[in-house]
């Protein structure tokens, strides 16, 4: 959540519309091995607040959360891109997002522990953005497109290497829950 709203924070900053959606998400992950592969993600009952965020902006989906999976996953599981994927494009199969909620510009939190914490994340984003003027690498790769796909797996990135044989397989993610 915080990483969303940091994000938007800052292309709003140079001008740039953006915003926060809320909603559930789920997405293809794989073993370091290759050996196994599960449909993970974020998501919550109908009634209940979002369990994921993501960043509409322009005309891309912008996402940090594919890449803290690994981290929740029941077994070793691969590096996952970040997302930056067009929005006139379909997504492709092995991700799945369902949106429950948009978040205007100047949106509060009301849990308000949440709320300073928020303020104190973005402060922290702009005070290094203003301190520094050179570009940071960035974490993992960004899946951008199906070109980006390709790459990928032909480098021998195991995430993207099951992505294809999961598209391969005519497989199609989907939500487990309501």
């Amino acid at each position: 959540m915080y990483a969303s709203f940091g994000i938007t924070a800052l292309l709003r900053d140079e001008g740039i519309p953006a915003h926060v959606v809320g909603g559930d998400f789920i997405c293809a992950v794989v073993s370091t091995d290759g050996e196994q592969m599960s449909l993970q993600g974020f998501g919550t009952k109908r009634d209940g607040p979002p369990s994921h965020f993501w960043v509409l902006s322009g005309d891309h989906l912008l996402d940090l959360g594919p890449m803290y999976l690994p981290y929740e996953s029941s077994f070793p599981a691969a590096l996952l891109p970040i997302l930056r994927w067009p929005v006139a494009m379909s997504l492709p199969d092995f991700i799945l997002y369902r949106e429950r909620e948009r978040y205007v510009e100047g949106v509060e939190i009301l849990d308000p522990v949440m709320q300073e914490r928020s303020d104190a994340f973005l402060a922290h984003c702009r005070r290094i953005r203003d301190e520094t003027s050179r570009d940071f690498p960035l974490p993992a790769w960004q899946l951008k497109d199906s070109q980006s796909l390709r790459y990928a797996a032909q480098k021998g990135d195991m995430w993207a290497r099951a992505s294809m044989e999961f598209l391969h397989r005519s497989y199609k993610a989907t939500f487990p829950y309501g």
